[in-house]
């Protein structure tokens, strides 16, 4: 159990400190947002809105695996569930 949450730590705190080193904004030029609310204002959002999409990918979806692989034989990320869906869909109706 130790380990585990010492892994999920390690996890959050190098996904963190990496968006924290790497972070770009990905819009430069935002005039009228800037007029309407303010250069600072549209920096912490287009951050804010980079961390969350960071939390996402890089903290939840390992996180998740590391918890559900104590308790599941299999664990897959980013798996489809449309796939498993069409693959239902197309034996019932292949008739």
């Amino acid at each position: 159990m130790r380990n585990k949450k010492q892994q999920i730590e390690e996890t959050i705190i190098n996904a963190i400190k990496t968006k924290l080193l790497n972070y770009k904004p990905e819009t430069k030029s935002m005039p009228f947002h800037y007029r309407l609310l303010g250069k600072d204002r549209i920096a912490l959002y287009s951050f804010i809105q980079s961390l969350n999409t960071t939390f996402g990918v890089s903290i939840f979806e390992p996180v998740a695996e590391k918890i559900a692989a104590s308790k599941f034989s299999i664990v897959k990320s980013r798996f489809l569930l449309e796939t498993l869906l069409e693959i239902k869909h197309k034996k019932l109706y292949r008739k």
